[in-house]
């Protein structure tokens, strides 16, 4: 095996069919390990010095690390933190301790003199990556601190809605389904959006439900934030892996989620409601809950809240799968 870098934004366009095969052989394997996901945000996030540091066996990519160095030479993958709840080295378990240690023996090198620091988050405790870093880190008499920054609650699904019902505490069950009769007798209906409209309007209307659910989400998209957001969820949606779901009564979407479809898991990644008259509909729950629902009859077998461990992803069943935050100061 050997290390090629690519030090420009080119790269994500020579190497997008390998990355993806590549992707879908990978041990974390996730929406945004892919490249539509890191081309889009280095399009609109990208500072200081890329790295694609590929690793190839003979001429087959088998390995590959998506980072840069920022302005203040401190070492982060692409993606960025806000906005992507996972990162790691991209290789199949054959590949991923070799891979590692490649990509490590590179950045440890001469040629890659330009960075002081690394601040790697969102990696998945289970993935080893952590921890043979740490190890390799440390045997260049480097200072090193890795902990866990948050979690991703998630659940393995079962072959019904009924029994996954049956799964959850009795007073969240029939809390449930307190919450989706008295949603269907006012005539709300779940709406499951997969192809983009020709102006993204459901994006659009996706982005206006998110920003009216509360402050923190309108400070996030408001911090210019917005028009880069609606992008990455443009170019998600492009490729088929982004769907929205929304909570409709009459003409009025009450509640909206974004979420990914990939491989037998679905990612919940944000949501948005209306937090004014139809609030005593439980409008979130009540969407969430069908989407657990459609989940299920499209065959998912891995539903994953994502990074935050707010109340509700335990009520749905979550549990806790740890990220980790690895710092290194050469």
């Amino acid at each position: 095996m050997h290390v090629e870098v690519s030090c420009s934004a080119e790269g994500f366009n020579k190497l997008k069919n390998s990355w993806k095969v590549l992707v879908e052989q990978s041990v974390v394997s996730t929406p945004f390990q892919t490249v539509e996901f890191q081309n889009e945000w280095w399009n609109n996030f990208g500072n200081g010095e890329l790295r694609l540091i590929c690793v190839y066996d003979v001429d087959n990519l088998v390995g590959l690390a998506s980072m840069y160095i920022d302005q203040k030479n401190v070492l982060r993958w692409v993606g960025g933190e806000d906005i992507a709840d996972y990162h790691d080295v991209i290789a199949s378990e054959d590949n991923a301790e070799a891979v590692r240690k490649l990509v490590f023996d590179w950045l440890s090198g001469s040629q890659a003199d330009d960075w002081h620091s690394a601040d790697l988050v969102n990696i998945p405790q289970w993935s080893g990556s952590v921890s043979h870093w740490r190890e390799l880190a440390l045997s260049q008499d480097w200072k090193v601190d890795s902990r866990i920054e948050t979690v991703c609650p998630q659940l393995e699904l079962p072959d019904s809605f009924e029994t996954y019902l049956g799964v959850l505490g009795g007073k969240q069950r029939r809390e449930i389904r307190r919450k989706l009769r008295r949603a269907d007798a006012e005539g709300a209906s779940a709406v499951f959006i997969a192809d983009p409209s020709d102006h993204y309007l459901e994006i659009q209307e996706f982005i206006r439900l998110m920003e009216s659910s509360g402050r923190d989400k309108a400070d996030f998209l408001n911090s210019g934030m917005r028009e880069a957001f609606v992008n990455i969820l443009k170019a998600m949606q492009d490729c088929g892996l982004l769907r929205l779901c929304f909570l409709r009564l009459e003409d009025h979407n009450l509640a909206s989620y974004a979420y990914f479809s990939m491989g037998n898991t679905l990612y919940l990644y944000n949501s948005g409601y209306d937090i004014g008259q139809y609030a005593a509909l439980s409008p979130g729950w009540v969407l969430l809950a069908k989407l657990f629902d459609h989940a299920i009859e499209n065959g998912h077998k891995r539903f994953d809240f994502m990074r935050g461990d707010e109340d509700y992803k335990y009520r749905f069943g979550g549990e806790d799968v740890s990220l980790m935050r690895l710092l290194i100061n050469r």
